[in-house]
């Protein structure tokens, strides 16, 4: 009878690199309690560190082309799942077409990512974790956030050094976010201590991974990946699937990819550009195109480069020496230009006004959004002229408050005049108070929307930092509580009248009044909330 080699699910087989010329030896068959024939598995499907050779039972799986193969720099385990994807990218159309163009694009980055994960005393085949992230494009954003090469989300980026900023998006760039995830993955390494848990964290975090380990009590990665609800399945199908493209990246003859025609290494020039230098001009000074340039240098986010410093840019090989002679003359026909750090409070148009430009000139410049909102701190590129600041009507700013007394120890007061494109919700959260604040302070309606030019009254605590915005303090403003008699005496006098109280006498009409001020009736009505067919009423006092 001839017998077909087969897999558990799970097995306790774990294969390491230097069994993967191992010879398989013939070895006598056991009769099974149900009559199946159970072999010994063959040598090259077992591990020199296992406490016992365990079994594998006999069915239609035929796993004799597995021989022979040429294992990853990082321990292997046979699990059924790796079995699987290992066959899906051999015998299924479509698992070929993906590995195909994986491998075509691997060889891009291929020498740059081994040289750096070599350098951090790493497996060189975690490479595969990056093809299995993002199938070797740096450019590749997932649902949840996660950018590049390696598929980092903002926050974990930003603790290994990458950075994101509205110009440069340093998690797209291969060299520098291969740099990130080999300290990310050694850290993994060093803190669980397998590459199948490590593989795991990277996947579905490392809190997730640490509680499931503490629910079971176990730091086996193979016995939580077959437990009820132990791992996310996605976890699972991801472990198996970065080792089962790295036994295929090891022997492409085996898996029928020999003839894939790999891309080019990458290779590239660099130099040095000044702030916001447009990437057009670069490519017109490298003698390429700016599309050439943007696929060189993945992390700039814009047609231009940051506008507060220097850049250090990639152009294609062999172009540096021509670029420098281009360089200076197509500079000279280049409008000079200097930053302008937003405050809160500034608009497109404000800031335009200042620099004596249009605001759309301005907004194309820096690509600014459609909204025309500003981030304070933005930095601007605006032309290097010198400002003109607003000028003010050369009298103190009047500000009406609501009554009351607020009392806060240890804040300050300001005043912050609204903007076309602020919100109460915008407001609140630069000067850290709450919008419910801002509507006790100030006479805001719960729903209306604000208006340009309202004054808004603040108090905010002392660690605000207010140089970052317009504002006006108590010294710099006339303030006038709604409905005193300050407040009427000074509003009419800018119309160049007086307030006064009147007693109404016998015979007296809103009309006989009116004439007499020189009012009209609509405004004697208005002004003591009544209507013009009012009827006063006489009362005799002596």
């Amino acid at each position: 009878m001839r017998a077909k080699w087969s897999w558990a699910v799970g097995p306790l087989l774990f294969l390491w690199p230097s069994l993967a010329c191992a010879e398989p030896s013939p070895v006598p068959p056991a009769e099974a309690e149900d009559g199946d024939i159970l072999y010994e598995p063959p040598p090259f499907l077992t591990s020199v560190a296992a406490p016992a050779k365990p079994t594998v039972a006999v069915g239609n799986g035929d796993l004799r082309w597995l021989e022979g193969l040429v294992l990853p720099d990082f321990p292997v385990r046979w699990d059924a799942r790796v079995v699987e994807f290992l066959e899906y990218y051999r015998n299924d159309a479509a698992g070929q077409r993906h590995m195909r163009a994986w491998l075509k694009k691997s060889n891009i980055y291929r020498a740059m990512v081994r040289t750096k994960l070599r350098e951090a005393g790493l497996p060189e085949d975690l490479m595969y974790v990056a093809m299995v992230e993002s199938g070797f494009d740096p450019t590749v954003r997932s649902p949840a956030g996660a950018m590049g090469l390696w598929q980092f989300v903002e926050r974990t980026g930003s603790d290994y050094g990458l950075s994101v900023t509205r110009w440069v998006d340093t998690r797209r760039d291969p060299e520098r976010a291969t740099e990130a995830a080999a300290k990310f993955l050694s850290m993994l390494r060093k803190r669980l201590g397998s590459w199948e848990l490590a593989l795991a964290a990277y996947n579905m975090g490392l809190t997730g991974l640490e509680r499931s380990m503490a629910k079971y009590n176990t730091n086996d990665y193979w016995l939580l990946a077959r437990l009820e609800a132990g791992l996310p399945y996605e976890t699972t199908q991801y472990v198996a699937k970065i080792m089962a493209c790295a036994i295929v990246g090891r022997n492409p003859a085996r898996f029928g990819y020999a003839d894939v025609a790999l891309d080019a290494p990458l290779t590239f020039d660099t130099v040095d550009v000044p702030a916001g230098s447009l990437l057009s001009t670069i490519a017109r000074a490298a003698g390429t195109d700016t599309a050439t340039v943007k696929s060189l240098n993945p992390s700039l986010r814009r047609d231009r480069t940051p506008t507060d410093t220097g850049m250090t840019v990639r152009i294609p090989a062999g172009s540096k020496d021509s670029f420098a002679r281009a360089w200076s003359r197509l500079r000279r026909n280049d409008i000079e230009h200097q930053p302008h750090v937003v405050r809160f409070g500034e608009t497109i148009a404000s800031i335009a006004k200042m620099y004596r430009t249009k605001p759309s000139t301005l907004a194309e410049l820096n690509e600014l959004p459609a909204d025309g909102r500003l981030s304070a701190g933005l930095r601007l590129m605006v032309p290097a002229v010198t400002p003109v600041e607003p000028k003010g009507s050369g009298e103190v700013p009047v500000v009406a408050i609501p009554e009351g007394e607020f009392v806060y120890p240890g804040r300050r007061r300001v005043f912050y005049e609204v903007t076309e494109v602020d919100t109460l919700e915008r407001i609140a959260d630069f000067f850290r108070v709450t919008p419910d604040d801002l509507r006790l302070w100030n006479q805001i309606a719960p729903d209306a929307p604000l208006h340009r030019g309202l004054m808004l009254q603040l108090f905010v605590k002392p660690d605000v930092d207010l140089s970052q915005a317009i504002v006006l303090n108590e010294n710099s403003v006339n303030v006038l509580t709604v409905g005193s008699k300050e407040f009427f005496e000074y509003h009419e006098a800018q119309r160049d009248r007086v307030r006064i109280r009147y007693t109404v006498k016998e015979k007296d009409t809103i009309e006989s009044i009116a004439k007499r001020f020189d009012l009209s009736v609509g405004s004697v009505g208005r002004i003591n909330a009544f209507g013009r067919h009012h009827k006063l009423k006489w009362v005799k006092t002596w």
